[in-house]
């Protein structure tokens, strides 16, 4: 018989999971130990727990507590001490912020509140993005080293940072060459006995921020912090490279260029941390600027470097860490090349001198708030000898161990970094029993973990004794991280903590810094470390110094100090309170909301978000057009306070053009005479694009505001947002205003709740009917009744004289009518021309009175019964029917000639019912509130509700309570109909009374339903005689003939965009224009498509007349839906005419026209840049676009588009 060891096999699986799918076979031998068998088991599971909690039990749940129990199973069952755990727990997110709304503006103290009510690891979801935060040391012990379970997260603003960084430690990945090199070359120049070299320099440093803080009076407030940075600036400046900044020449030494310029450019990093990515990549002032700054920074250093080179210096290594840089050598003979070591030097910049400043100026801050431990830290400087006119030698810092403890207890309380973040490779178990999936990321919360009480009782006292050696022997060492731990721990910890000794001891044995203030400090919510804001003290020279101990050694800080005298110099001053710090609330800026509008929308938006802001506490609150901006007057921004403005803009555009209440604001922003004086510098300003996607010039406007206002001096303060009206618009907005204001209260500290999360992720205002005054009007009111009787929303001075089908409606399905209308009573003052060709007629529709009866009817309404709004809020959506009506109006003038009751009822519409319906349908108040959600899942059930719901009727009838609405809240939910623009289709010089329309027929069928467009459907129903509002508008684009008539012209159109030329071409009739065919001098093409010829060829025996009398040289038509030939467009018949088409641009200037949908202007866009790189010699795409914009700027190519 064989006496090999037996091997036995069983299967294990995690408790609660099915063994079949999820468990493993284990093998083990005779001789094994339970300890081994829970190790094995760790493996096979992944539970990157102590072994020691690791736990076997049988089906039943039996605990099984020895080998031969486990062996004895077919499976067994692994669980942990505190049991496995699926469920991470965390407060539950809203809508699209998540839980936001949990953590401001306090984020250090909310978190400790959520570690408290949800236990060691909780799980948050901040703006969609899910982390797993941890303030147990265990954990942190589990999650911080590298493993197969866990990895450093490249976190997505050192992202940002690496620009400046380049490939240095703080930056570069791990894994890389760069990495791994700089890392063991450089450990050594880091370690605590290398670092004792730089003690001479940077005594220096402090010896000239004493003779600087000796220039400030007694009671001056000093701001400390701008200080300290100015120290450590200088220290890694000298240390680093051998560079003097010139911080510390005086109280009023200037900001050095390379500062200002690695200031710039580190808060652009954050800046684009929280915008789109495409952004940084935009050929604008900013991106531009950064560049500057960037290669500023890279030429100083690599300047330095150079010059090193070339100096006696070269080959010392121990002149300072440039030296060593330029000399170390690995085994392999390998060395850091000089761009590296440009990269390590502005890594050390970066890293070094704002968490030495920041823990330096906290611990000056602690130290007046706690006299005993200042008693404590200056007996110690006095006993090891250190003055502040001496410098201090090494083994005078390293006997520091009192200080050196106090630091460490700064360090606990506001670490440098906040975060640690680790990525999850692998499916593993926690200790606490959590199970953690691959790719959750999870964090080691350090604000939480230092101030866990589990580890640190009364952890908001300073006690530097937590950090006696004794004491920290008691604590996992995993229970302070303010410099991370492992390879990519902080090597210049070490560093660090020598300069702050050595500043700490000279500094104290010269000054007394005292606290100006009882509140407790508070820390910059904008900064990415604890930073203090705006904390200011006073600068004493120390009159209080203690003597020098009997003892030659220095007294243990834990035991009482006792001197050998007591003399009047004695401290006797009490400790405060522990209180701890909180975020700074800072002031709120006034806030400036302009809008540019054709229809209203942008207003709205505008209007909406100026409510919300008085809503959050803003008190300075302004709304107007952008043309009534008052620096446009001023002709630059003048403030006239300390405090901050911001400026939110939100504006549409038109064909690329500025809206008509935008005008003289684009001439202020092209005027770049004046972008040296920088005439808006102060203003902090974001943009709020609206348009359609379909138009080739989509956010031409809103673009160019967003790059000049920077280009004119101010500051953006949250990216340009767009807002697609080919998609959904209200959408689109309520995503954008919820990140922006998401933004705004975290960077202003302002106090919010999860109430307020839930009032930011709503698409509109909670109570429209807020501060809104609606009166009826009652009969004795004979004058009020008059005038109601009039209120049409404008005078019906035009008159429908002829009405006809130009479709094959029996063949095409689709309708298309030519329309006569009379406008004679619309000209004013005796003007000659009521119109030109290519001018427009804005149509008011009206509602049919069926539906305005129906819909009166369903909300109890009387008709004739009238109204007054009397007072409106600032938060009021400015396209609701309560902002619109002005003066008495009865409720059938109402319904009939301002509602608009066929749109698909709006967000703000389902938002305004929820808020009315909330006390007696909550249920369908939570329904309608679940639909104005932003994000994916709110769009989803949004676009699926009006899909079923069209109109306000489909709405009543779906929903009977929403009739319980009073008159008020209908006013303010329903919104006011839009006109409609058409171009006219004829000349006044053959019509000079008349204006002639071609209107396309919008009715759509949904479950054998019509749904009518709301103007197609007015006009198109409209009898001759029928009375209606409508005015003439120009367009703002250069579309009308040329004034010379010898100028040939290219006219392209498909469908009804097809108007325009019609009153070009009957205006050329009538001048007697002739083509160079026909014996005339005036060439005049037109491209023309539409589906088919024998259904919706229109007007076509007008135009063919046209090239019969020469009016029109030829005629080129395209069929898309002709049944026996093959699909073609206007931009085909183009391209098979290109040459022709681009002699005529080149060599006799011809003008081109378009007017049809964006999709159709935007291809035949794209056939011309094809023809420019083809026949133009644009060598790419960029030139060819190039080219296109020269010829619009120039006036030869002009487009009239719709969505």
């Amino acid at each position: 018989m064989s006496n090999m060891p037996q091997t036995i096999s069983i299967i294990v699986a995690l408790k609660g999971q099915d063994e079949e799918n999820n468990g493993a076979i284990m093998k083990f031998g005779e001789g094994a130990s339970l300890d081994t068998l829970r190790q094995l088991a760790a493996e096979k599971l992944g539970m990157a727990l102590p072994i020691s909690e690791i736990v076997f039990e049988d089906a039943n749940g039996n605990i099984l507590s020895g080998v031969d129990a486990v062996r004895n199973q077919q499976v067994a069952y692994v669980s942990a001490a505190h049991k496995i755990k699926t469920i991470i727990p965390g407060p539950v997110p809203l809508p699209f912020v998540g839980n936001l709304f949990e953590l401001l503006p306090d984020v250090l103290a909310n978190w400790r509140r959520l570690f408290t009510e949800y236990g060691p690891v909780v799980k948050i979801n901040i703006m969609g993005h899910e982390d797993i935060h941890t303030n147990d040391p265990a954990v942190a012990q589990i999650v911080v080293k590298e493993s197969e379970y866990f990895t450093k997260i490249f976190a997505s603003h050192l992202v940002e940072v690496k620009p400046i960084g380049g490939n240095g430690l703080f930056t570069s990945d791990t894994d890389t060459m760069d990495w791994k090199l700089a890392h063991k070359l450089l450990m050594p120049a880091f370690s605590p006995r290398a670092t004792k070299v730089y003690q001479r320099e940077m005594g220096e440093i402090v010896m000239k921020t004493i003779t600087v803080f000796e220039q400030f009076a007694e009671n001056e407030p000093v701001s400390i912090v701008d200080w300290t940075t100015n120290l450590t600036f200088e220290t890694i400046g000298r240390i680093g490279f051998g560079f003097d900044f010139h911080l510390l020449d005086s109280r009023d030494a200037p900001q050095h260029p390379f500062i200002q310029a690695m200031s710039f450019c580190l808060g652009q990093s954050a800046q684009r941390k929280s915008q789109a990515q495409f952004i940084k990549h935009l050929p604008i002032e900013v991106n531009r600027r950064f560049d500057r700054e960037l290669k500023l920074m890279q030429e100083i250093v690599e300047e330095v470097v150079r010059a090193r080179k070339l100096s006696p210096d070269a080959k010392n290594s121990e002149k300072d860490l440039l030296g060593y840089m330029l000399n170390a050598v690995s085994e392999e003979g390998l060395g850091l090349s000089d761009e590296l070591i440009r990269d390590e030097v502005l890594t050390f910049l970066i890293a070094g001198h704002e968490t030495t400043s920041t823990t330096l100026a906290w611990t000056l801050y602690e130290l007046d708030r706690n006299p005993e431990v200042q008693k404590k830290v200056l007996q110690e400087i006095v006993d090891v000898g250190i003055t502040h006119n001496v410098l201090p030698t090494p083994e005078q810092i390293s006997k520091l161990k009192y200080i050196h403890q106090v630091l460490k207890e700064t360090l606990r309380m506001y670490p440098p970094i906040r975060h640690l973040g680790k990525y999850c490779k692998k499916d593993c178990v926690i200790p606490g029993g959590f199970v953690i999936k691959a790719g959750s990321s999870v964090v080691i919360n350090l604000g939480a973990m230092h101030y866990n009480p589990a580890v640190y009782p009364d952890p908001n006292a300073y006690k530097p004794e937590r950090f006696t050696p004794e004491e920290e022997q008691n604590r996992s060492r995993f229970a302070w991280l303010p410099f991370s731990t492992g390879p990519r721990g902080c090597i210049g910890m070490s560093f660090a903590l020598q300069e702050a000794k050595t500043v700490l001891a000279m500094l104290l044995h010269r000054f007394e810094f005292k606290y100006i203030g009882n509140a407790p400090g508070k820390y910059d919510p904008k900064s990415a470390t604890i930073r203090p804001l705006n904390l200011k003290m006073t600068i004493h020279p120390r009159t209080n110094l203690p003597k020098p101990s009997e003892d030659t050694h220095v007294t243990p800080p834990t035991s009482p100090i006792v001197t050998a005298t007591t003399t009047a110099t004695t401290i006797t001053a009490t400790a405060n309170p522990p209180r701890p710090i909180s975020v700074a609330n800072i002031p709120l800026p006034r806030a400036t909301f302009l809008f540019g509008t054709q229809t209203g929308s942008s207003q709205d938006y505008a209007s909406q978000l100026a409510g919300r802001a008085k809503a959050f506490g803003f008190k300075d609150v302004k709304l107007a057009d952008l043309d009534k901006w008052t620096v446009l007057q001023d002709g630059k921004y003048q403030s006239t306070t300390a405090e901050e403005e911001l400026v939110v803009i939100c504006t549409s555009t038109y064909n690329g053009q500025p809206p008509d209440n935008a005008e003289k604001f684009d001439r202020f922003i092209n005027d770049s005479s004046k972008d040296a004086s920088l005439p808006l510098k102060g203003l902090s300003y974001t943009v709020l694009g609206l348009g359609n996607c379909n138009w080739r010039t989509y956010q031409y406007f809103p673009i160019k505001i967003d790059s000049r206002l920077e280009e004119l001096g101010a500051t953006r303060f949250f990216p340009k947002g767009d807002c697609d009206a080919d998609k959904d618009m209200d959408a689109s907005f309520a995503d954008w205003s919820t990140r922006f204001w998401s933004h705004t209260l975290q960077m202003y500290g302002v106090q919010t709740s999860v109430e307020t999360g839930v009032k930011i992720s709503s698409a509109a205002l909670n109570n429209p009917t807020e501060d809104v005054v609606v009166e009826y009007i009652t009969l004795s009111h004979t004058e009020d009744w008059g005038s109601a009787q009039v209120n049409r929303n404008g005078d019906a001075r035009v008159t429908l004289k002829v009405g006809r089908e130009l479709q094959n409606v029996e063949l095409s399905g689709r309708s298309t009518r030519h329309l006569e209308i009379d406008i004679e009573q619309l000209r004013a003052n005796g003007d000659e021309l009521l119109y030109k060709a290519g001018d427009h007629l804005e149509v008011m529709p009206q509602n049919d009175e069926c539906v305005v009866e129906a819909v009166a009817l369903g909300f109890g309404l009387i008709l004739d019964a009238v109204f007054e709004v009397k007072e409106v809020s600032l938060s009021l959506s400015s396209r609701s029917l309560a902002s619109v009506i002005k003066g008495p109006c009865s409720i059938r003038n109402a319904l009939t000639f301002y509602a608009d009751l066929l749109s698909p009822p709006s967000r703000y519409v389902l938002n305004s019912f929820a808020s009315r319906l909330e006390k007696g349908h909550k249920d369908i108040a939570a329904h309608f509130l679940s639909l104005v959600q932003p994000g994916e899942e709110g769009q989803a059930k949004y676009d699926e509700f009006i899909a079923k719901h069209r109109t306000l009727l489909d709405l009543q009838h779906a929903y009977p309570m929403v009739n319980e609405l009073s008159l008020k809240e209908f006013l303010c939910a329903v919104m006011v109909m839009q006109p409609r623009r058409y171009s006219i289709a004829s000349s006044h010089l053959k019509h000079p009374n008349t204006a002639h329309l071609t209107v396309g027929i919008i009715k759509d069928i949904v479950n054998g339903k019509p749904y009518p467009g709301l103007a197609s459907g007015f006009l198109g129903s409209a009898q001759p005689g029928t009375t209606f509002r409508a005015s003439v508008k120009r367009p703002k684009t250069t579309f009308a003939l040329p004034s010379d008539s010898t100028t040939p012209i290219i006219m392209i159109a498909a469908g009804t965009g097809l108007s325009p030329f019609r009153g070009f071409l009957q205006e050329r009739q009538a001048l007697g224009l002739k083509s160079t065919a026909k014996g005339g001098a005036s060439d005049a093409y037109l491209f023309f498509g539409c589906r088919h010829i024998d259904q919706d060829f229109i007007y076509r025996d007008e135009l063919e007349a046209f090239v019969e009398d020469g009016t029109l040289t030829a005629l080129h038509t395209a069929f898309s839906r002709n049944s026996d030939k093959p699909k073609r467009y206007t931009q085909h018949h183009i391209m098979a005419n290109a040459v022709h088409v681009w002699k005529l641009i080149t060599e006799h200037k011809a003008v081109v026209y378009i007017c049809g949908s964006g999709y159709m202007s935007k291809d035949v866009h794209r056939t011309f840049e094809l023809m420019a790189q083809s026949l133009g010699g644009c060598a790419d795409d960029e030139q060819a676009k190039a080219y296109m914009n020269k010829l619009t700027e120039e006036g030869q190519y002009n487009e009239d588009v719709w969505g």
